[in-house]
């Protein structure tokens, strides 16, 4: 029998009574497994739920990849995430992520411990672009694919600087950027300010990111460019967006909209009441 602390990447019912659960573990990497009756059995109540953190307890099955949840204790149910829509899209981009950009039965213990700490900020904190952007970043770097933001992809000249140039360009194959002289003449240009605030989520404590905010211009550059890493290294995604994706930028950015309004009508009250009116 084998325990770990794991979080539920994907829940779904299996034949008429069981569950199909994969989940990220936090010592034995992305497990998939069939809980027996947890459909109808109040054995596993909430447990195997999306993004649910729980103790499981499972067992290696004989010549099949798939293991055998035997039990299964909760440990953190993250319930405050769903009384926001933007946050419940985001955790469910998160984990959608991690479910594609992890590898079965591999070793990840620094996406566990990523996942939980931005599972844990969208409880005390609305989801913004700019902490989605910077789950995005910080999971490519803890995964080994971050782009290298700092040298030419091609001839290692450095991208910011006295004498850098007045764009780039994305060379996702090259696992970077193309400096303006390397730079292809039909290739798309990218203003070097949209990887400077890239590189400042990726440095960012993931407890300080609802501090951070970007402009609009910047934040739709580095969204592009993040999703094109993050399509690169997901097997079978290609040029598809990620499930759930479309539908929580529109979260954001209907939330975004709501706060900008918010402040304005404050302002204008303040104002009014300062004037005596």
């Amino acid at each position: 029998m084998i325990e770990d602390l794991a979080i539920v990447l994907r829940s779904q019912a299996f034949k008429e009574r069981d569950r199909l659960v994969t989940f990220l573990t936090e010592k034995h990497g992305k497990i998939t497994g069939i809980a027996k009756g947890a459909i109808h059995s109040k054995r596993f109540g909430g447990t195997l739920d999306l993004f649910v953190c729980s103790a499981i307890h499972y067992k290696e099955s004989q010549g099949s990849e798939l293991v055998r949840i035997d039990e299964a204790h909760l440990r953190r149910d993250f319930l405050a995430i769903r009384e926001r829509l933007e946050n419940m899209s985001a955790a469910g981009y998160f984990t959608d992520l991690v479910l594609r950009l992890t590898q079965e039965k591999q070793a990840a213990r620094e996406i566990f411990l990523l996942l939980s700490h931005y599972l844990y900020l969208l409880e005390t904190a609305p989801a913004t672009h700019e902490i989605v952007r910077s789950f995005e970043v910080k999971l490519l770097e803890r995964l080994g694919y971050a782009p290298n933001f700092e040298e030419c992809a091609a001839c290692e000249a450095p991208l910011f600087g006295d004498n850098a140039g007045s764009f780039v360009s994305v060379a996702v194959e090259r696992g970077g950027f193309l400096c303006s002289a390397c730079s292809p003449a039909a290739s798309r240009r990218v203003d070097p300010n949209s990887i400077l605030w890239m590189i400042l989520a990726r440095e960012t404590l993931i407890q300080h990111t609802p501090t951070l905010h970007f402009s609009q211009e910047h934040m739709a550059e580095g969204l592009n460019i993040l999703q094109s890493f993050l399509r690169w290294h997901a097997p079978g995604i290609g040029e598809h967006e990620f499930r759930s994706h479309a539908l929580l930028e529109r979260f954001l950015e209907e939330a975004r909209n709501q706060s900008m309004a918010a402040a304005r009508s404050s302002a204008t009250k303040e104002g009014l009441d300062s004037a005596g009116i």
